[in-house]
């Protein structure tokens, strides 16, 4: 992903100026450029080849983020979300990560600001549960 790619694709004249962006099935493995985006709210990169969340963690305005079908696939990625408390949004379903055990609660326990994961409400049961879990 390059920076002239973004700027034609949302029609601003410098990445500080982007706030929602949609690559969505665009092959993606790399989009280190996001980090130069320090006003990002909404990105969409679901249906590409992105296999960590590292640089997401200098995305500190970022308040939805869909990446299904990419190919994370350690939940300890996660982490890298943690930092960002104006996140409530997070698509990871269809990701090998998904499919590791606890994997709802555990994505729960790591972001407590998330409303919303895979498309469901995260629930005030999930939340208590997610505290308890070690």
């Amino acid at each position: 992903l390059t920076e002239k790619l973004v700027l034609e694709k949302t029609k601003c004249t410098s990445l500080y100026g982007v706030r929602n962006i949609n690559l969505w099935g665009s092959s993606l493995d790399d989009v280190d450029v996001v980090q130069r985006m320090p006003n990002l709210e909404s990105l969409s990169l679901s249906v590409n080849r992105l296999a960590s969340l590292r640089v997401f963690a200098r995305c500190p305005n970022l308040v939805d983020l869909h990446l299904r079908k990419n190919d994370i696939a350690d939940l300890d990625e996660v982490r890298f979300l943690v930092g960002l408390d104006r996140l409530r949004t997070l698509w990871l379903c269809d990701n090998p990560c998904a499919l590791e055990p606890n994997y709802r609660m555990r994505v729960i326990a790591m972001l407590p600001s998330l409303l919303v994961l895979d498309g469901d409400e995260v629930t005030l049961d999930e939340r208590r549960a997610a505290e308890t879990m070690p």
